[in-house]
This record gives structure tokens, sequence and C-alpha cells, in this order.
């Protein structure tokens, strides 16, 4: 057999080996899905207005009456995931006595989720969410002007 033929008939084996090894490689890693995470943050200056926890306690939370005493948020969600969204304002009386609202509704405006303690602080977890719209809406009914919106959504 000559040289030329050696070359050739190696060069065909060792194509041949590359493209199966490298064709058993793609079939076997099947790649792993990536959980992504969309963060952000925005504050908010709202007006108090004390009727919104009668509206409250009426079952409307950030029922309000005054527009300049809630703040609504749209929010695009990328794929299938959690929402987590913490409200926080100071408590500049030290008192414990201020009091914001925060709830999160669907792209038809109904309740998600909602945190209506008896402070400044108000926090929803929501996992099972889809792609899709989702409105965050704070309100004020007796708390400091202003007040600061986190939110972390993770997604695969």
């Amino acid at each position: 057999m000559s040289r030329r033929r050696h070359v050739a008939a190696f060069t065909v084996v060792a194509l041949a080996v590359t493209a199966a090894s490298a064709t058993g490689a793609s079939a076997k890693a099947k790649p792993k899905p990536k959980i992504k995470t969309m963060k952000g943050s925005y504050s908010v200056t709202l007006l108090p207005d004390p009727t919104i926890e009668v509206q409250g306690q009426l079952g409307n939370v950030c029922g309000n009456t005054n527009p300049k005493a809630a703040d609504s948020h749209l929010l695009t969600l990328p794929g299938s995931g959690t929402l987590h969204v913490v409200l926080d304002s100071p408590d500049p009386t030290g008192t414990g006595n201020t009091d914001w609202d925060l709830i999160v509704l669907d792209s038809a405006g109904n309740e998600i989720d909602h945190s209506d303690s008896a402070s400044s602080h108000e926090e929803t977890f929501d996992p099972g969410l889809h792609k899709g719209k989702v409105t965050i809406k704070v309100c004020n009914l007796a708390g400091a002007p202003s007040g600061t919106v986190n939110y972390t959504y993770t997604y695969k």
C-alpha cells in the first residue's frame, strides 16, 4: 500500500472517530435549564389616605378614595416563576404606627396576593406565576410619604 493511501485511510478513520464522539457527546449531555432572575426597584411618593383602611376591612385592599395615595406599577413576567415583592417605608416616629399596603394583581385586575399588616413593611411571595403581565399596587394609609418597592422574579 502506498504512503498516500495510508494517510488517506488514517484521515478517514480519524474523521469518523471525531464525528462519532461529537455526536455521542451532544446526544448524552442535555443542557440544564438556566434559572434567571429579574430584579427591580422603584420609589414612590404618596399622600396618606386613612379611608383606605376602611376599604381594606371591607375586602378591598388599596381601595383608595384619593388617587394620590396609591401607585400601580405594571410588570411583564418573561416566563413561569416566582415573584417576591417587598415594600418598605420609613417610620420617622419610631412608634410603628405608620401603615402602607401592597397588592399584586393579574392582567385582568384580579388579586393574586396582598399584604396589609399594620406597619410600613409589606411583603408578598408568589410561586407558580406564568408569563404575562402583573401589576404591583401600593398604597399609603397612614405612613411617611415615601416608600421603596423591590421585586425579584425568578424564572426558567
